[in-house]
């Protein structure tokens, strides 16, 4: 998710916005971009977090926290794709 963070800090033109939420329709809550590229990783640790401490003592850690991660990770690249989209680039 750094990754896609830093990516999207590279190709996004200053002033920009990313989304930081998919709702019914689409994107909604565009952020200013930094705000989001930062958001996105911590909010996946926080999640992982608590993912790890609810299924403490059981297999399903081993197996949700790494699947919502990539759920996130997805999201934050859809994310950062819709940015360059509105922002009239094709890359």
């Amino acid at each position: 998710m750094i990754a896609i963070s830093v990516y999207g800090a590279v190709t996004l033109p200053p002033g920009s916005q990313v989304p930081m939420h998919h709702g019914i329709g689409g994107y909604n809550n565009w952020q200013p971009k930094t705000r989001a590229l930062v958001s996105y990783p911590v909010i996946s640790v926080l999640v992982f977090g608590i993912l790890l401490a609810a299924t403490r003592g059981s297999s399903g850690a081993a197996v949700v926290a790494p699947i919502a991660m990539v759920v996130i990770a997805a999201s934050e690249y859809g994310a950062v794709r819709a940015a360059i989209k509105r922002n009239g680039r094709t890359d």
